[in-house]
Formats: structure tokens, C-alpha cells, sequence
């Protein structure tokens, strides 16, 4: 089966990320997450998908097509590449000189994209297991391990009142898990399913065990802490780009 062709919104959030990360590869975390949103929308929305569908390796390659149409990109950045199609080229020319109108596009589609990481949480009473007695034995087996960035789409100031609203901050939870989905699905639980509050995916690093991922996700809280941006547990307001950068161990020295 062949992969559909990409759609407008799925290549906005491309161009977006080619304008902070050019020349990122299949590892980055942002390809990483933007692959995340791209196949659990996908999913939601009852599509049976390929291992290919939108992998990261895919919008790795796909990212550098953008250099075709990008006056400020070096000749050599795309070598070996194909062309971008139809799509890149009518969405670059739409929003290649409007980069206020494609941040607000780029907001809208990630917020209707996050929504399918609820995994089709209906609403209802709360319900609680049966009584159960006697001993539980759990068995936990390590394995890869994601740690991530999530951006909390709510108004600041009903989630952090007192906080000063800052250009290019964010509200950012960082975490880890095995299953970013389903994760992210167990937070949205705590929420009315009208609530207009969403967790979206910015960035996810990967790890070969959970040991790792713990000492890196406690580096970028100890971080938060040490420049003030630390809001209590596991979240923070802070700059998305240093964030975004640190997560993939560019932007920060994280030593």
C-alpha cells in the first residue's frame, strides 16, 4: 500500500519545523514528536497505517525539500533530494513571508491534532474497580524509554496566575514513558473531554532503557530549577527554543 500524499495541515507543521531545525535528522526530536502527532491523528481517525506512514526517517527527507524554495538555504542542501511537490510549493508561498499567520496555523492544526492522543476517551461518571483481595505480584520489564516536551495550550494565566506572560515562553511538562500516546491520553483523563486545555507534543528523545531517560529528564528539571523556570514537579514555564535545544543537546550544555 502506498502512503496518501501529505495535506496542507501536515505540511505546514513541516515547513515549521524546517524554519527552527533545516537541517534536523531522522533522531531529532522534533521529527521525532511531529511523527508522534502525525501518526496518532492519523490513527484517531480510523486509518490503517504503514510502519512508513510519516516515520521520521520520511520527514527527515521530506524536511529538506523546503531548501528548494528557501532563498537563504545553502545550494548544496538539498543534493540527491527530489523535488518538493505542489503542496510545499503552494504552502511556501502562502505563508513564506507571513510568519505571524503560519504560527497561528501551526497552533490551530497542533491543537486539533492533540486531541487524538485522548484515544477516544468518552466521558463518564467515575467508576472503580471491584474489591479484590490477597497478594499482587507486578513484574516491570525496562525497554526504550521517550523523554519528552509537551506544551500545555491553555491560558497562562489560569494555570499559572501570578506568572508573567513572556514571548516565546510556554507551560512545558516534561516527562518520560514507553508510550507517548497513551500517556498523554492518561492526562487528558484528568480533564472535562470539553476542557480547552491539550497537551502537544514538541519534542521526544529516545533512550534504549528507562535508567538514562530518568538522568536526562532529572538534567532538564534540574535546569528549569537552576534559571527560575520551574513551576512545581514536572513542569515548567520557560523558553520553547532552549527547551526544544536541550532536549536534543544543541542549544544547552547540559554537563
Amino acid at each position: 500500500m502506498r502512503n496518501p500524499d501529505w495535506s496542507r495541515d501536515e505540511t505546514i507543521l513541516l515547513m515549521n519545523l524546517y524554519l527552527s531545525a533545516p537541517r534536523a535528522g531522522k533522531t531529532h526530536p522534533e521529527v521525532a514528536a511531529l511523527s508522534e502527532l502525525l501518526r496518532q491523528g492519523a490513527r484517531q481517525s480510523g486509518r490503517q497505517i504503514q510502519p512508513t506512514y510519516r516515520n521520521a526517517a520520511g520527514i527527515a527527507m521530506r524536511l529538506r525539500n523546503f531548501g528548494r524554495h528557501d532563498p537563504a538555504a545553502p545550494p548544496e542542501r538539498d543534493a540527491g533530494l527530489r523535488p518538493g511537490g505542489a503542496i510545499d510549493t503552494a504552502v511556501w508561498h502562502e505563508f513564506g513571508g507571513d510568519h505571524l499567520r503560519l504560527a497561528d496555523e501551526v497552533r490551530r492544526i497542533q491543537v486539533d491534532m492533540a486531541r487524538g492522543f485522548r484515544d477516544g476517551w468518552q466521558a463518564q461518571s467515575s467508576r472503580g474497580p471491584s474489591p479484590a483481595f490477597g497478594c499482587r505480584t507486578t513484574v516491570v520489564d525496562d525497554g526504550p524509554t521517550m523523554v519528552y516536551l509537551l506544551l500545555i495550550d491553555a491560558p497562562l494565566a489560569l494555570l499559572a496566575p501570578g506568572v508573567i506572560d513572556l514571548s516565546g515562553y510556554g507551560l512545558i511538562k516534561i516527562g518520560r514513558t514507553s508510550n507517548l500516546a497513551r500517556r498523554v491520553a492518561e492526562l487528558s483523563a484528568g480533564l472535562p473531554p470539553m476542557a480547552a486545555v491539550h497537551y502537544v507534543p514538541i519534542g521526544l528523545r529516545r533512550f534504549e532503557a528507562a535508567g538514562p531517560a530518568h538522568d536526562f529528564e532529572r538534567t532538564l528539571l534540574n535546569r528549569c530549577d537552576e534559571r527560575g523556570w520551574s513551576l512545581g514537579g514536572e513542569f515548567a514555564y520557560a523558553p520553547i527554543a532552549e527547551m526544544k535545544g536541550a532536549l536534543s543537546g544543541v542549544a544547552l550544555s547540559l554537563s
